[in-house]
Parts: C-alpha cells; sequence; structure tokens
C-alpha cells in the first residue's frame, strides 16, 4: 500500500521520504529552475539580472517548498496535499516564461537571426515571413491573427481541465510533455537568441489586420519575451496538444474534440511564419520538440503507472484530488 505520512520531524528523515516519493516531474522542476537561476547569475550585472534572479530565485522556492511538503509528507494525505501540489510544481512553469522576458535581455547575447534566415534560404529559397507577403490582405490577416491569438486559450482550455478534474494516465501525460515543452524550449531561448523577421528584416508594406491583429500586437508587446523565437512555442504547444488528443481519441472529450484540437494547431503554424514573428527553421525545432514531449510523455507516463498501485510504497504522481 501507499506510504502513510511520516511522523519524524528530523530533516533527514524527510529527506529519505522525499527521496523515495520524487517523481520525474519533480526532478526536472527543480533542475529546470535552478538553471534558469544559475544561468542569469553568470550574466553581467544590470537591472534585468536582479530582477530575473529575483523571480528564478521565487520560482525555485516554491517549487522546493512544494516537494517538501508534499513528496517529504509535511502535509497528511488528502485534498489540501493534492491541491497544494498541483499548484506548486504546475504554477511556476509557465511563470518562467515571464523570468525570460528579463532573463534573456540580461545575458545580453548575440542575437543569431541573420544565421537563422539563412538557414531558411538554404532550405526554401526565401523565409515563410517575406513569401507571406503575398497574401497581406485583412481578411486573411484576421484569420490567421485569430488562430494566433487563440493560443492562450488553447493553452488554458488543454492545461487547467486537466490539472484539477483528469487523473491517471492521461494527467501524466499531458502534464508531462507541456512541461517538457516548457522546460527545453526555454533552455534553448538562453542557447540561440533572436529576434524574429519582424525585427530583423525589412517589409514591403505592414500587416494589414485589424481587431485580432491588434490583440495579438498588445499581447506580444505587454508580457512577450521578445527574444523567444528558436524553437517557436507557438508551434511546439499546440502540436503537443494535437498529438495528445489524438493518442486519446478513444476517449472523451478527444473523441471528438482532436480534429478541432488539430485544425487550430495546423493554423497556428502557419501564424508564426505569417504574421512576422519566426522564421522556418523555428517552427522546424518547435515541431521536434513537440514530437519529442509526446514520446517523453508516453515513455514515462507508462513506466510511471505502477505508483498508481496500491501494492507501491510510492506516492502517485498526481495525487487524487
Amino acid at each position: 500500500m501507499h506510504q502513510q505520512p511520516t511522523t519524524t520531524s528530523q530533516p533527514l528523515g524527510i529527506a529519505r521520504v522525499v527521496l523515495q516519493n520524487l517523481a520525474f516531474q519533480d526532478k526536472v522542476a527543480l533542475a529546470f529552475h535552478s538553471f534558469l537561476l544559475l544561468r542569469v547569475s553568470l550574466a553581467p550585472d544590470s537591472v534585468d539580472k536582479a530582477m530575473a534572479q529575483r523571480i528564478g530565485l521565487a520560482l525555485l522556492t516554491v517549487t522546493f517548498a512544494t516537494i517538501v511538503l508534499c513528496r517529504g509528507e509535511v502535509l497528511r494525505p488528502g485534498k489540501l496535499r493534492a491541491l497544494v501540489y498541483r499548484v506548486g510544481i504546475f504554477a511556476p512553469i509557465p511563470l518562467s516564461y515571464f523570468q525570460l522576458r528579463v532573463l534573456l535581455p540580461a545575458l545580453q547575447p548575440e542575437l543569431l537571426d541573420a544565421q537563422l534566415r539563412a538557414i531558411d534560404e538554404a532550405l526554401l529559397g526565401i523565409t515563410p515571413a517575406l513569401w507571406f507577403n503575398r497574401f497581406n490582405e485583412p481578411p486573411i490577416v484576421e484569420w490567421i491573427a485569430f488562430f494566433y491569438y487563440s493560443y492562450f486559450y488553447l493553452m488554458a482550455g488543454m492545461l487547467l481541465p486537466a490539472l484539477f478534474f483528469d487523473r491517471g494516465r492521461r494527467l501524466r501525460e499531458i502534464m508531462l510533455g507541456a512541461m517538457t515543452v516548457a522546460v527545453l524550449g526555454h533552455i534553448i531561448y538562453t542557447l540561440v537568441p533572436g529576434a524574429g523577421p519582424y525585427a530583423a528584416m525589412e517589409f514591403p508594406e505592414p500587416i494589414h489586420g485589424g481587431f485580432f491583429w491588434q490583440q495579438v500586437l498588445v499581447t506580444v508587446e505587454s508580457a512577450g519575451a521578445q527574444l523567444d523565437i528558436f524553437p517557436s512555442l507557438h508551434t511546439a504547444y499546440p502540436v503537443f496538444f494535437a498529438l495528445h488528443a489524438f493518442g486519446w481519441r478513444k476517449t472523451k472529450p478527444f473523441r471528438f474534440a482532436w480534429p478541432v484540437i488539430a485544425f487550430f494547431a495546423a493554423n497556428m503554424v502557419i501564424a508564426t511564419m505569417f504574421l512576422r514573428w519566426h522564421w522556418f527553421i523555428d517552427v522546424v525545432a518547435g515541431l521536434c520538440l513537440a514530437i519529442t514531449a509526446r514520446t517523453v510523455a508516453v515513455v514515462v507516463g507508462g513506466r510511471e503507472s505502477s505508483r498508481d498501485d496500491d501494492d507501491d510504497d510510492r506516492q502517485p504522481v498526481w495525487e487524487p484530488l
């Protein structure tokens, strides 16, 4: 049966319980937040560096405290512990995107847009952002911008209901896959910095959009990390969600929803290049990241299935809420 909560208050006793109960995603989360904090700590002194360090330390502290309280069995089994774990292990991962807004400039990187554009031209002869200019008409732009903007709603619609209402292997797979996209994507941003076609090249005319194009601009300018182009997470997340939905197409709601999710994902992939945010090679990297995330989710999700068995002494990866 699953281990009863520890009665010891000694740090070494709690540490042993933590180590026994650690799931793969716990280790990944700790390593990820530690990496970002260490990475920015090595940057030259600046206001951005100081802010990124404070945010990074806060995210690492929340993650560490969550693991100690929940995996260390400091909190008793029940809905409170399940809720604390869900929020404490999940929330710092997407919030790390806002850390990147100050972390990436703090690194004072040499932008690689010229090299990324050269790869596009070697593969295609022209970067898609420039090729798509022939379709720069308000109705088409609005269609494309709508799907680009709906990315945020797709993220929330796929992750939040799963986090609080799903269970079992399907929950493990979507959360681990989404974490893989974020962790690898955010780490690679620090290694392959770029601003994207809109900032790195000239176009014959501005984008002719309306309401949804303006919403995209406001969102990117107010919350975007600016130097986060390779890989394209606007590609990786939707494609991963489509792969997840297709993989679980025999279950509700994905039996009916997977074609819709796939349709949205296809339009979002096009939108990343049409709206001049990404190079083609960014999208290729995003597709590779989505496939990698789905593979990790299936393999690790299956391997950790035994933690749900009554004769396994470890906590389930996600305790029932």
